[in-house]
């Protein structure tokens, strides 16, 4: 985590001009107003900015933030803004909904860059508002939130994943500067996916309770997930392992609408596909990775394989190292010959 931006005095001409770069640099074009104040004192840190961007405000005199169509004409950027208020209130007003949104502390509430807003910061009786913000590229969005793209309301996150997005956001913010990207993209994955959970739970204006036989199917998958290696994997061994029997395993997965077959090589089959395309496996041969995948042979892995993704596991592996490896540009014109 480094500083992106700090202004201590009381200036607020200057605080405007520098403030307005560095959000017009980092974020989006809109017209910043400054509450009046004797000095002004606002800190912008941030964390990681792949796949998503982390920063954290801290400022104590009020803010507000407008962008408007002629912004978005003139600085067409598709990002979603996922705002967590820790001290102070944060007020929204969408002139697309004609919906006002304002989220306490300890709540939270989503912007699109996309469409006009007028967002105020206003501190709280200690005089601070401190609010960290996810900005969120829109295939993003689109992938992990898709139950948030008309969710204008605030929301909070659900009781026993809250615990968990603040350890994550807080490993992001500690160390995210010295992760890889492979490393990086799965936290951030994870932290969508149970923000996606808090938002789905209140558009459907109820908490989901799970069921015995929710419960029941979780243990199922679970086991599977563990033992998908295993070429001898079968339906009276699942549900021994997960203390159940036959006749019971097969009552929760028909109330579920689905069969052991297909929990099985809808893990397997992705898995196996994610082998042949990756670099460090390419020299692995394709029966080698049907076996590690948990088939029993290559013959009946290429059978399923060609049946479920319209080709065979070496046409696979064939098309992606053509894409990988495409003819050097800076090879001359007898060299590019040659090589056809």
């Amino acid at each position: 985590m480094h500083t992106l931006y700090s202004y201590r005095g009381g200036d607020a001409e200057e605080m405007r001009r520098s403030y307005d770069k560095i959000v017009r640099q980092e974020f989006y074009d809109g017209d910043l107003e400054l509450d009046p104040a004797e000095n002004y004192d606002i800190t912008i840190q941030k964390a990681i900015a792949h796949p998503i961007t982390l920063t954290r405000f801290v400022m104590r005199s009020g803010v507000s933030f407008r962008r408007s169509w002629n912004h978005i004409r003139a600085n067409k950027v598709g990002l979603r803004v996922l705002w967590f208020i820790r001290q102070g209130s944060l007020r929204i007003v969408r002139s697309r909904t004609s919906c006002v949104a304002v989220a306490q502390a300890g709540q939270c509430v989503l912007l699109d860059s996309g469409a006009p807003f007028h967002a105020r910061a206003t501190t709280s009786a200690e005089g601070v508002f401190d609010s960290v913000q996810a900005i969120i590229p829109a295939h993003l969005f689109l992938t992990h939130l898709p139950v948030a793209a008309k969710f204008y309301s605030t929301f909070e996150i659900r009781e026993g994943e809250s615990e968990v997005i603040a350890k994550l956001l807080d490993l992001m913010f500690g160390e995210g500067d010295h992760l890889s990207r492979n490393a990086i993209e799965p936290l951030v994955a994870a932290f969508l996916e149970l923000v996606s959970d808090s938002i789905r739970q209140v558009a459907e204006g109820a908490v989901h309770r799970q069921t015995v036989v929710d419960k029941r199917l979780a243990d199922i998958e679970a086991y599977i997930l563990r033992n998908l290696t295993n070429p001898d994997l079968n339906y009276d061994e699942v549900a021994t392992g997960c203390g159940i029997s036959p006749r019971y395993l097969c009552y929760v997965l028909k109330a579920n609408n689905t069969s052991f077959s297909h929990l099985v090589w809808s893990q397997r089959l992705p898995m196996a596909r994610e082998w042949l395309t990756s670099e460090a496996m390419r020299d692995y041969p394709i029966h080698e990775i049907a076996f590690s995948a948990g088939f029993k042979s290559a013959a009946h892995f290429s059978r399923m394989f060609k049946a479920t993704y319209g080709c065979s596991p070496k046409e696979l592996r064939a098309q992606h190292a053509s894409r990988q490896a495409p003819l050097s540009d800076a090879a001359g014109p007898d060299e590019r010959h040659q090589a056809a």
